[in-house]
């Protein structure tokens, strides 16, 4: 008798040991899927994304004047773009894109680094984990609008890198004068000093050879629109403004008359998407960054 009560003592040991190993590794898969995805709920239910700065995908070539690296992280923000080595041109990884509708104010989302909102947890396609080409696909948080981009795999002979930018109509009417925005706050070289220009569809931050301030390399960085055939403008703006507000809008002014003298900058390019996005429709427009 007594065999027997130990031996089903120890069988419903073994029981719950088992189970408990199951129930402890779904949690860590749970737990791993929700750090990779980076989200919480909201108030209404829904998952809104916190502000990331994890490396999702990065590049790497040559060295000394000829390289080239570049990370984007896992919201499908800019981290860095590097060249010459040591040369980094992104300001604490803000740089990043608002969606917004109607007059280029009503944000229907933004993440521009170290802050955003309105939009939900980001899902992947990565066919090499840590390596180009990357998708990212996020949803604004009221449910009417996707946005999904493709980096490419940086070009090390050119020193650039596009983006590919989707909106698509989720909601269940039609939506109005899309606008899409790319800015960032860009040093380039060693100053946070640099001249600002820009044509109908670049627009550059760069480094004169005869200007008084120090820089250890003397180059620019520029982000151009490549779809010429949909509506798009360029700026440069103050790196103050931007930080403290325009970061956050897709159309915020007129910027600053170019070509500007040396001071603290930041850039960005929007694309208008006039009339209606209709449900299920989608458009698709092109950014690129490069060194210059």
């Amino acid at each position: 008798m007594r065999r027997t009560i130990l031996l089903l003592a120890t069988m419903a040991l073994v029981l719950v040991l088992v189970v408990g190993g199951v129930a402890a590794s779904q949690q860590r898969e749970e737990q791993s899927t929700s750090s990779s995805q980076s989200a919480t709920s909201n108030k209404s239910g829904g998952d809104v994304s916190i502000q990331s700065t994890t490396v999702k995908a990065s590049f790497a070539s040559g060295s000394g004047p000829d390289f080239f690296g570049v990370k984007v992280s896992d919201h499908g923000n800019l981290l860095s773009f590097q060249s010459p080595q040591g040369q980094e041109a992104v300001v604490a990884g803000r740089e990043g894109y608002a969606l917004c509708t109607g007059t280029g104010f009503a944000v229907g989302g933004h993440d521009t680094g170290d802050t955003e909102e309105n939009f939900g947890a980001p899902k992947f396609s990565q066919p090499n984990p840590g390596k180009f080409p990357l998708t990212i696909t996020r949803n604004t948080t009221d449910g009417a609008l996707q946005l999904k981009q493709v980096w490419s795999k940086p070009d090390a002979t050119e020193k650039d890198v596009t983006v590919t930018m989707t909106v698509k109509n989720i909601s269940n009417a039609a939506i109005f004068d899309i606008v899409l925005s790319r800015s960032g706050d860009f040093d380039v070289g060693t100053s946070a000093l640099d001249q600002g220009a820009r044509t109908s569809d670049s627009v550059w931050q760069w480094d004169d050879p005869s200007s008084a301030t120090i820089e250890t390399s003397r180059g620019g960085t520029m982000l151009t629109a490549l779809t010429l055939g949909a509506s798009h403008e360029t700026l440069v703006e103050h790196s103050n403004e931007w930080a403290a507000a325009t970061r956050e809008v897709c159309t915020p002014g007129t910027g600053i008359a170019t070509p500007t003298s040396a001071q603290d900058l930041a850039m960005r390019v929007f694309y208008n998407l006039p009339g209606a996005l209709n449900v299920g429709q989608s458009k698709t427009v092109k950014f690129e960054y490069g060194r210059m």
